[in-house]
């Protein structure tokens, strides 16, 4: 009885198995793609701004696309660089949907974060829309034109624990003051300020204000609760200050570019001019396919590189600028803003 029971259940899978293999080889038989999505954007050239960041900046929308049975399609938006030819797009899935809405903050962290746009700067970008059955029906997608943008991201700023640095050369105003941060909130704390004059006096500060504890002189290079510290000679200056240790530091900077598409290679640098009105350092330089890098005082202790392509100025090893083409350029790097700073190369 039970040998009956057995083969009647082997026959049984045999014959399910059949039939759903016949169901699998109809429905292969039957899909077919019609007219590819025609893809539309409600809005082709995005100036994104900080202060509408959390307002639509753009309505991407397309025509379904039918296989020829009822079946769920999924939709894929990608975007590219102009001329990359979507080797390497950020995508975003949209699922069964035939729109999707981006905010300006959306937009502009796949911009700065996946492409690696630099902010401030024009980018020109495509987009297209993909429709598909799934990952084992890669033959059956259908994709659409492309569509032109005009993408000008914004710089994000992080937002560190600060300390604030009123003084004569701004007032005595720590509501206006310039900060220095800590990027590992370990209490140590960095920034770049500018002395006009010859003698500066100021304090460090915890807050924009004078209510929550303020630091003086407590001799050479020591932190106290009394006095004024004293900074000779006009310039710009990387202040450090560490908490923990009640000690500071400043040293006087002045930045250039070197490289191997300038006219003095790697050996000789190329002078950047501060600017006190906008806070930063800029040049304009004729410049040849290849690389530059940013550095202070003709020496490699502070030195600026962009290793990861991502428009912010970092240390990273190796990490060099590239210069694509030949031609005048636009330079600035602003360290201003401590912990977020940025630069950009504009070709004119």
């Amino acid at each position: 009885m039970k040998k009956n029971n057995i083969l009647s259940g082997f026959l049984a899978l045999i014959a399910f198995t059949a039939l759903f293999s016949c169901e699998k080889d109809e429905i292969k038989a039957i899909a077919t793609t019609g007219p590819v999505p025609v893809l539309s954007v409600n809005n082709s050239v995005l100036a994104l701004s900080s202060e509408h960041s959390a307002k639509e900046a753009v309505v991407l929308s397309w025509t379904p696309v039918d296989y020829g049975f009822a079946s769920v399609v999924r939709y894929t938006i990608q975007f590219d660089k102009k001329g990359s030819n979507f080797q390497k797009p950020v995508e975003i899935d949209a699922g069964n949907s035939l729109k999707r809405a981006l905010t300006t903050s959306e937009i502009n962290g796949l911009m700065i974060n996946k492409l690696k746009l630099v902010a401030g700067q024009k980018a020109d970008i495509e987009a297209r829309v993909v429709s598909s059955l799934g990952a084992d029906a890669k033959r059956m997608d259908a994709i659409s034109e492309t569509k032109n943008l005009s993408v000008t991201p914004y710089f994000v700023v992080i937002v560190y624990p600060a300390i604030y640095v009123p003084g004569s050369h701004q007032g005595w105003a720590p509501e206006k003051a310039p900060r220095l941060v800590s990027v590992k909130d370990d209490k140590t704390f960095e920034g770049y300020v500018y002395f006009p004059e010859e003698s500066t006096e100021f304090k460090f500060t915890n807050a924009p204000n004078w209510n929550e504890g303020d630091y003086g002189s407590g001799g050479p290079g020591k932190l106290g609760t009394t006095g004024n510290l004293v900074q000779k000679g006009s310039g710009y200056y990387l202040l450090k200050v560490d908490l923990n240790k009640s000690t500071w530091s400043s040293l006087k900077t002045a930045w250039g570019v070197l490289g191997s598409a300038t006219k003095g290679g790697w050996d000789k640098d190329q002078d950047l001019a501060f600017d006190p009105k906008d806070g930063v350092w800029k040049t304009e330089l004729a410049l040849t396919a290849g690389e530059i890098k940013f550095r202070a005082n003709d020496d490699w202790t502070l030195a600026f590189g962009d290793g990861n392509a991502d428009g912010i100025p970092d240390t990273l090893d190796n990490g060099n600028i590239r210069i694509e083409a030949a031609g005048t350029y636009q330079i600035t790097l602003n360290l201003s803003n401590a912990g977020n700073y940025s630069y950009s190369v504009t070709k004119k």
